[in-house]
């Protein structure tokens, strides 16, 4: 359909990362359990992901990476490969950290996620000092009961984890201005800030979660993406010169995740509707930038071969095609694959995108 492509006005900061090779573009990606095709969408014989164009069912979808199971039962992608690496050869010290609330994505199986305000960092208990006695004195008491337990085992890392990693931020000074207004900047602050103290937490791997909202566009769709593309952009642009002066962007990468695309053909309030397979940003110092990645939908007029109805096109790849490659660069064992893919052994090479394709090193 497409030979040459455009990046939106308002993503000047990316076409200037795509231009120096440190952005890619992967087309044509969304949730899926096993390739499928237009023919076993509508007849059936092949696995569907539950809840199709439901924003919580997709959102879960793609934190997962299990889309045939609702919920978050399977924990996170991220969580999972922090599971991984730090189980791996190489035993890696890994840290998952969120800075948009609960996120499952964050969440491992042995890996607890540390939630981070975007405001304030790491939140202390402020009587912790006044209380100290009290709380090893709850948290140290045996219960007979599992749940008693776990309990007390989570509210005695929380308070012992705010505390540790609020002395170490409150030492934090950035490289940059990094004058942060939105939403996304102000998470983004805290990952540079959780970034600089790298060292001082012994970091080997680190994964963040941030989140930006308002994406759903059933009316005015042109003036909603221009407003939430510049917030993107101008966030990006801070979070990147930070890490850059940091001189750790090499060692960096960022990738965009969502609950689906929207549909081609619009609604009757110039806007779109709930779809499938989308576009996605990777960005980082050591990438093979200046590409799109995967094959572009042959045609993206109603009807063709992708066309689940209405412009809803049924993803070709899955969010394995650049996760996988992504958690190899940062260490992951090939044994270790189905530990974090579950779905993986559905797909053959031909929609996994090759690490030495993506990154540099």
């Amino acid at each position: 359909a497409c030979s040459e492509f455009g990046i939106h006005p308002e993503l000047s900061f990316i076409k200037e990362l795509y231009d120096q090779k440190q952005a890619a573009f992967v087309s044509n990606v969304g949730a899926l359990v096993e390739p499928l095709t237009k023919t076993q969408f509508k007849n059936g014989g092949a696995s569907r992901c539950v809840g199709l164009f439901s924003h919580s069912d997709q959102q879960q979808a793609a934190q997962t990476l299990k889309c045939q199971v609702s919920g978050a039962s399977p924990k996170g992608a991220g969580g999972r490969l922090a599971d991984a690496l730090g189980s791996g050869a190489q035993k890696y010290r890994t840290t998952s950290f969120t800075v948009a609330g609960t996120a499952t994505w964050s969440q491992g199986f042995d890996t607890r996620a540390e939630v981070i305000d975007r405001r304030q960092g790491s939140v202390r208990f402020r009587e912790y000092q006044q209380l100290q006695t009290l709380v090893s004195n709850i948290t140290g008491v045996k219960h007979g009961n599992v749940y008693c337990e776990e309990y007390a085992k989570v509210l005695e890392e929380a308070i012992h984890s705010s505390e540790d990693l609020g002395a170490v931020l409150d030492n934090v000074e950035l490289k940059t201005a990094f004058e942060a207004s939105s939403s996304l900047e102000q998470q983004l602050k805290q990952v540079a800030r959780l970034i600089m103290a790298r060292k001082e937490r012994k970091a080997e791997r680190d994964f963040f979660f941030v989140s930006l909202g308002g994406f759903d566009t059933h009316k005015s769709v042109a003036t909603v993406l221009a407003s939430k593309f510049k917030e993107v952009d101008d966030a990006l642009r801070m979070f990147v010169s930070e890490l850059q002066a940091q001189g750790i962007f090499d060692s960096t990468v960022l990738v965009t995740h969502s609950d689906f695309g929207r549909t081609l053909t619009p609604n009757s309030g110039a806007g779109t509707d709930h779809a499938w397979a989308g576009n996605h940003v990777v960005l980082g110092g050591d990438l093979k930038g200046g590409a799109v990645f995967n094959e572009f939908p042959k045609a993206l007029l109603e009807g063709n071969d992708q066309d689940a109805g209405r412009g809803r096109l049924i993803p070709k790849y899955p969010w394995e095609s650049m996760m996988v490659p992504i958690s190899e660069w940062m260490g992951l064992d090939r044994g270790q694959h189905a530990d974090v893919f579950p779905n993986l052994a559905n797909f053959n090479a031909s929609h996994i995108l090759n690490r030495a394709a993506l990154f540099r090193s």
